[in-house]
């Protein structure tokens, strides 16, 4: 569960930049000859003034923890990547802002390195309510966004007002949009079918995502397209996760989705062949969609076995 939001009330921004812009501007003024000629041109920011200011900048922001600034040596060669990571009790408005804040700083300063604000999972390894829930944790961030100044602002804050919405969920962390496609890690094994669920409520995946359990068995990784893969087919992987503790299952996608099992015998894999083979897992999906494939293998016999075959085609 998402500890109770604390408000924080948005406090007027000392923004760096205007500092230094009034710096220049107060320098070439005293630049100006008695005669009254124009004053001498303002020196522009180096990168390392830019830098501090952008630093210094979001970490007056509300509800920012840390921002951190690294990359690859010489700079002028290589991009920067900047890390903002957001306090995870703070208030999603608070966020918001947050995130608007930072946009609003690149832009202004002609920073066009990465930037990517993240929160971290609440509780974290030794948190208090996961150990004694027996909660699985990952190293993975709660959620993460990378903020472009060139994208369209209300575009950006949409996305993260989903993120942060899909964080509500209890027991998903990884939350993350890449090329518009969602992402999210499961921590609870026995409960995908239900954090799974809850997920496709919410408007971030309402169009389907890409969805991996944290648990050292089962290996479960899959991708939901609605319209062309059904929760009931997303139910049977996880169902065969269970049944057959050894194997790996991956529902790939979102283009071309396709079922691959591996790391069974050749009698589990004859098994489950048919259990695929159930027209029920077709349910739901559009007809134009067409049948899913699969592929299962399996190490017995002197070589690899193979068995393939379309999902609800007996």
């Amino acid at each position: 569960m998402r500890p109770t939001a604390r408000h924080t009330s948005l406090r007027r921004l000392r923004i760096p930049l205007a500092a230094a812009v009034a710096a220049l501007a107060l320098a070439g003024l005293g630049a100006c000859t008695p005669g009254g000629t124009d004053p001498a041109p303002a020196t522009p920011m180096t990168d390392v003034e830019r830098e501090e200011a952008l630093r210094d900048g979001i970490e007056e922001l509300d509800g920012v923890a840390s921002v951190d600034i690294g990359g690859m040596e010489p700079r002028d060669e290589n991009p920067r990547y900047t890390t903002v990571t957001v306090d995870g009790e703070a208030d999603p408005e608070t966020v918001l802002a947050a995130s608007d804040g930072v946009a609003d700083l690149a832009r202004d300063l002609e920073w066009e390195d990465p930037i990517t604000m993240r929160a971290e999972p609440p509780g974290g390894p030794t948190g208090d309510e996961g150990a004694a829930a027996g909660t699985a944790w990952s190293a993975d961030p709660w959620w993460s966004l990378e903020v472009q100044p060139a994208t369209d602002a209300a575009a950006t804050r949409a996305t993260l007002a989903a993120l942060l919405e899909a964080a509500e969920v209890d027991g998903v962390v990884g939350l993350s949009v890449v090329d518009g496609w969602p992402f999210a890690a499961l921590l609870e094994p026995d409960r995908v079918e239900e954090r799974f669920a809850a997920l496709r409520e919410t408007a971030l995946f309402e169009r389907g995502g890409t969805f991996s359990v944290r648990s050292e068995q089962p290996w479960l990784k899959f991708t939901h397209v609605e319209g062309a893969t059904s929760p009931r087919l997303i139910e049977e992987l996880v169902a065969i996760t269970r049944d057959h503790p050894n194997s790996e299952v991956l529902l790939e996608g979102p283009r071309y989705p396709k079922v691959y099992i591996a790391r069974v015998t050749v009698a589990e894999a004859e098994a489950i062949a048919a259990r695929l083979a159930d027209p029920a897992l077709r349910d739901g999906t559009d007809a134009q969609a067409g049948a899913v494939p699969w592929q299962i293998t399996s190490p017995e016999g002197d070589g690899t076995g193979y068995w393939e075959g379309e999902v609800g085609v007996g």
